[in-house]
Order: structure tokens, then sequence, then C-alpha cells
């Protein structure tokens, strides 16, 4: 495997659009459309497993204006397989800030880079669960 700027950069992009309103469209481009594509959210049901269905939560839940820092990103890749983690701040319009941690997995389809999964948490302490207590 070796690090891979160019999925850094996709994922950069994304957290721009997020930001500028123009995720919708960039998301519809960015996401596989071949079967097992899915998105797992932070929402205990935020879990879609079609293209369709990850393009309508963009299109009706999209996070347009969230403003997303970057504070730490790494993205590899090995042949058409390549994959990114990070954990950013999501900075919402009232000001509310949340640390994210998100995890892509990527598939080269047709000389361009699609996600073919993706999964958001927000992590909480175990204690919060009831794990080590």
């Amino acid at each position: 495997m070796q690090p891979s700027a160019e999925l850094e950069n996709l994922i950069r992009q994304l957290y721009d659009k997020e930001a500028s309103g123009g995720l919708f469209d960039f998301a519809k481009r960015l996401y596989s459309r071949q079967d097992g594509v899915s998105v797992i959210g932070s929402e205990p049901d935020d879990q879609y497993e079609d293209y369709e269905s990850i393009i309508r939560f963009y299109e009706t839940e999209g996070a347009a204006g969230l403003e997303i820092d970057v504070d730490e990103l790494k993205a590899y890749c090995e042949g058409t397989f390549g994959w990114a983690v990070d954990r950013v701040t999501a900075k919402l319009p009232n000001g509310v800030e949340i640390p994210v941690r998100h995890t892509y997995i990527f598939h080269k389809e047709n000389e361009m880079w699609k996600i073919v999964h993706a999964h958001i948490s927000v992590g909480v302490l175990d204690e919060s669960v009831g794990v080590g207590e």
C-alpha cells in the first residue's frame, strides 16, 4: 500500500463542497453505482445500501453549509482499491462543533475513484454506553 495524495484531495474536495453547498452534485459523481455501495452514518438508522438511497440522503439531508476542519487525514491505495480515514471537526451553522471520524473505501472504475463504502461516527466514551463500569 502507498499513500495517496489523489484520494486525500478527493476527500478535501468533498468537505469543500459541504461548506459551499455543492455537495449533492459532487456526491452524485463520487459514489459508485455498483451493487454493494453503502454508507453508515452516526445515527442508529443511518444506513444506506444502494446508490439511489445514498443520493436521496444527500439531496434531503446533506449538510449544506457545514464547515469541516480536517484535524487528521490519511489516504492509501493499492491497485484499484483505496481508503481514507480521518478525524475532523464539523462546525454547524449554529456554532456547535462536533468531533467526527470518517472511513471511506474507494474502488477505481473507468480510471476514476468512486466511493464504495463510507462510515461516519461520533465517538462516545465507553462508560457512556455501559462498557467498562
